[in-house]
């Protein structure tokens, strides 16, 4: 009876063994192994191979190993058992994103053969067996042989193991057929974002150009799953080829729910979830920062969790946006359906629930090329949906027009009824204005001659004061010079009275007592006096008639070169009788060029401005210190004249409006408002600027500015 036990027991152990031991055979080619293998979790992730071996492992009875997640890591073994002619063999593991693999390859004693460390953690270039996409380690078993692979899995991601055992031949077959499908798929992928964005460039439709950006990210994502960016973009850079996935599935959802937004118009056709893919968008950035800092188990899952949660919603806004009437939404429909389907395939696959086989292992790349193919037709349907609008539009605006067209022929015959009717009407208020506008020009010619009137008064009080002073002082030294000449004329009579020479001595003493009596020494000295008196009076006359001749500048219409600092002067003679007592002149007249202007206008500038100045300070009477600060310079092409005063000054409210026409605050009957509006007018037209600057009770200051050529058009005057 023990004999049979230990009889049963052997048995169970050869059949376990041979359970998990592949045979190759001559007719052998590649084999995918499933139940094959064993799987041991290490959740230490310390364990040696010496201790492993002695380990119970827990038989494997899915057709493609999904571990899940370790903290540690998984042990994997296997036995190959060669009994054909053959001796050179390949194992393959189809998974790119594992980050640590070490494989070992023991004999039938459990002495190591060889071993090999690779992973997405090392360098593509500088690893050896670690150069391509997928990984690759030689098995050399001669006939008869049999040899035992352990692999230890230690990675963030979920662990999923396509693990092939081929021949020389099945290798480069598989990949072959591998490479090939992701070309045609790449190819596919380049073409489409080509195609639409040489459209996006002619149309300038930015659904085009993100519809673009989606596609070079769903390219790339596809990419990284598939280990190509690792092996040809970034080989050397571990730390991003461990998160690219993470990253760029962040980056494709982000722009799939951007490009729905867009083309589905979600925000007319489906507000509240438009609403809601503002949160997907925090969701994945969420996702990609953690992915930047580090890889765990807990982003991977988040990262499945949003794919499928995005899958959803898309599905579902496409469903909402097609039932509210937007047809362009059942190409969207279509599309995401057929890589939904592919999804679930691949993760059916994964799981163990369907068998592994070309069209299951690559399903989720030939959804994904048939989704951007078809949401290409949807931007291609939905133009030509858009070109029917148009035509559509057009089509009504052209049927509009004509209705209008007629309606206006209609109205043609009352419209002129009417015009014939409003057309005496404004011949009666054309004629009104006509009169209306004629007394305006008239009112206007009036004010501004009452201006110069004004001015003229001014000017004719100023002159009259200044001429009188100096013809006083002649006049009054005419009586005393005639009594003068009068006792000289005697003298002379009583000399002219003398006939012979016996008289003479008698007159003589007469003559002498005369002039002792008139005091001639004093009448001469006095004559002197009086002549020079005289002759003061008559130079300040002439003085002052050479001053107004400068200031009027009548003889000088045309534009000349004069001394500006020569006509301020010729002004403040003109005002010199109205510069109150307790105000002071203070000139500071720089060395200018001779300007070209109209000297007479100018001058009337000049007289406006220090007339006002003059005005304000004639009002101010708590201040003794009263000035008037006159100052010229020059500086490049232009020279520069202002009136300072410390007077009453302007008002903030005024300063805008003071160069207007009519604009006073003087007192009614003091001015007509059109002084300074003159101005203003006079230097424009010599195309310089007149500044003002002032606060109240600190006095104005009026700044001038020439331009030392002249740019005056005088066709204009």
């Amino acid at each position: 009876m023990k004999k049979f036990f230990l009889v049963l027991l052997l048995f169970q152990q050869l059949f376990v063994q041979a359970q998990n031991e592949l045979v190759i055979s001559d007719a052998f080619t590649l084999e995918v192994l499933g139940k094959e293998l064993q799987v041991y979790n290490d959740d230490s992730g310390r364990l040696s191979l010496q201790e492993i071996i002695h380990k119970d492992f827990i038989n494997n009875e899915a057709a493609r190993p999904n571990l899940g997640f370790s903290k540690g890591a998984y042990w994997v073994r296997t036995s190959v058992k060669n009994i054909s002619d053959s001796r050179d063999f390949n194992l393959l593991i189809n998974q790119p994103l594992l980050d640590t693999l070490d494989i070992y390859i023991l004999n039938d004693v459990d002495s190591i053969i060889s071993a090999y460390t690779v992973g997405e953690s090392f360098s593509k270039t500088a690893t050896p067996f670690n150069t391509k996409r997928n990984y690759r380690i030689p098995l050399i078993i001669h006939e008869g042989e049999t040899q035992k692979i352990y692999m230890r899995i230690a990675t963030a991601e979920q662990i999923v193991l396509p693990v092939y055992i081929a021949t020389q031949e099945g290798t480069w077959n598989l990949y072959t057929n591998s490479n090939l499908l992701f070309g045609a798929y790449f190819g596919i992928i380049i073409v489409m974002m080509l195609y639409n964005f040489f459209i996006f460039l002619s149309v300038r439709d930015r659904s085009y150009l993100i519809y673009v950006i989606y596609v070079f990210f769903v390219g790339i994502t596809q990419a990284a799953l598939e280990g190509y960016t690792h092996l040809y973009i970034w080989p050397e850079f571990s730390w991003l080829a461990s998160r690219s996935v993470y990253l760029f599935t962040s980056l494709v959802s982000i722009s799939s729910i951007t490009f729905l937004r867009e083309f589905l118009r979600t925000r007319i056709y489906a507000p509240r979830l438009h609403k809601i893919s503002n949160l997907i968008y925090i969701y994945f950035i969420t996702i990609f920062i953690f992915a930047l800092i580090d890889i765990n188990p807990i982003v991977h899952v988040a990262s499945q969790i949003g794919i499928g949660v995005v899958g959803f919603y898309i599905f579902a806004t496409s469903i909402v946006v097609y039932r509210s009437g937007y047809t362009p939404a059942k190409f969207y429909l279509l599309a995401w359906s057929i890589l939904l389907v592919g999804i679930v395939i691949y993760s059916l696959k994964d799981s163990g629930l369907i068998p592994s086989n070309p069209f299951t292992n690559y399903m989720l790349m030939v959804g994904s090329a048939i989704e951007v193919v078809l949401l290409s037709l949807a931007l291609a349907d939905r133009i030509n949906i858009l070109k029917k609008e148009k035509a559509q539009s057009q089509a009504d605006a052209l049927r509009i027009s004509k209705e209008n067209e007629e309606m206006v022929t209609l109205q043609n015959v009352q419209l002129e009824q009417k015009v014939s009717e409003r057309t005496l009407d404004l011949e009666t208020s054309n004629n009104q204005l006509s009169v209306t506008l004629h007394n305006l020009q008239e009112t206007q010619s009036q004010l501004v001659d009452a201006e110069k009137m004004a001015s003229l008064g001014q000017l004719t009080a100023g002159i009259a004061h200044e001429i009188n002073n100096p013809i006083n002082f002649v006049i009054a030294n005419i009586k005393p010079l005639r009594y003068d000449v009068k006792d000289i004329l005697d003298i002379l009579d009583k000399y002219d009275g003398i006939r012979t020479n016996e008289e003479f001595d008698s007159e003589k003493e007469k003559i002498e007592a005369f002039k002792k009596e008139v005091d001639i020494e004093y009448v001469k000295n006095e004559i002197d006096q009086l002549l020079d008196g005289i002759q003061d009076g008559a130079r300040r006359t002439a003085e002052i008639v050479g001053g107004l001749k400068n200031f009027s500048r009548l003889d000088e219409s045309n534009l000349k070169y004069v001394d500006i600092n020569e006509g301020i002067e010729s002004t403040l003679v003109i005002l010199r009788g109205t510069i109150p007592a307790n105000v002071r002149i203070n000139k500071e007249l720089g060395d200018l060029p001779n300007v070209e202007c109209l000297p007479g206008k100018i001058n009337q500038v000049f007289m406006n401005i220090a007339n006002n100045a003059l005005q304000a300070l004639s009002k101010k009477d708590d201040e003794i210190d009263l000035f008037l600060n006159i100052k010229s310079w020059h500086n490049g092409d232009f020279v520069y004249i202002s009136f300072e005063d410390n007077g009453l000054g302007i008002a903030e409210e005024h300063k805008n409006r003071i160069f207007d026409p009519f604009f006073t605050t003087k007192d009614v009957g003091e001015g007509t408002g059109l002084g300074l509006s003159i101005s203003f007018k006079i230097i424009e037209k010599h195309k310089g600027q007149i500044k003002v600057d002032s606060e109240v009770n600190n006095g104005a200051k009026f700044t001038i500015k020439l331009p030392v050529k002249s740019a005056i058009d005088m066709n204009d005057e």
